[in-house]
């Protein structure tokens, strides 16, 4: 057994162990609990594609509008509490002479969504990469995500909805454009 093996049993051994000393399950129960726990982590952590390959194929346009992207699904980790956060991204994208297939921007979301991050973070990342990759007049993003840890960790069990945004070129200067964009984001 390789080093990297073995410590993936031992991290699943002391799982294991952990969730026993709190719960009732069987042996058993919790051995394929942590195993499965284990493995779901290791898949949401793992960024497989690099941005540069999902936006490979772009095209030449001369569209003089912003473009709307609304309600790209996501679920992120905090990297506060190792807790899910969930909800949806949109893009106003301005184009200036490229622009890319709609999945794309999905792909991208997923990609910097499978990692620990914060969702300001995430926010700043989708943009600014958009921005970097496609040279737009300007981008701006919207975050709405619900954070498990604020239910989880605090008194009354409540799910807090937390909106971020971020802006780049244009839409840092032009708040008619960017009031544009939020009467656009469903």
């Amino acid at each position: 057994m390789d080093h990297s093996n073995q410590t993936k049993t031992d991290i699943e051994n002391a799982l294991a162990e952990f969730i026993k000393l709190k719960t009732n399950k069987s042996h058993d129960e919790v051995v394929n609990l942590s195993k499965k726990f284990l493995s779901q982590l290791d898949e949401k952590l793992s960024c497989k594609t690099s941005t540069k390959e999902i936006f490979k194929q772009l095209q030449e346009v001369e569209h003089d509008q912003p473009i709307y992207l609304n309600g790209i699904n996501f679920v992120s980790l905090c990297e506060h509490h190792l807790l899910p956060f969930f909800g949806t991204v949109d893009i106003a994208l301005y184009p200036q002479k490229k622009i890319a297939g709609i999945s794309r921007f999905d792909d991208l979301v997923r990609h910097f969504s499978n990692s620990l991050t914060l969702q300001e973070t995430l926010t700043k990342n989708i943009a600014t990469e958009i921005d970097e990759i496609l040279n737009p007049r300007g981008v701006f993003v919207r975050t709405n995500a619900n954070h498990s840890c604020s239910g989880l960790l605090n008194v009354g069990d409540s799910f807090t909805d937390v909106v971020t945004t971020f802006a780049t070129g244009i839409y840092e200067i032009d708040h008619t454009l960017r009031n544009e964009a939020f009467l656009n984001f469903k």
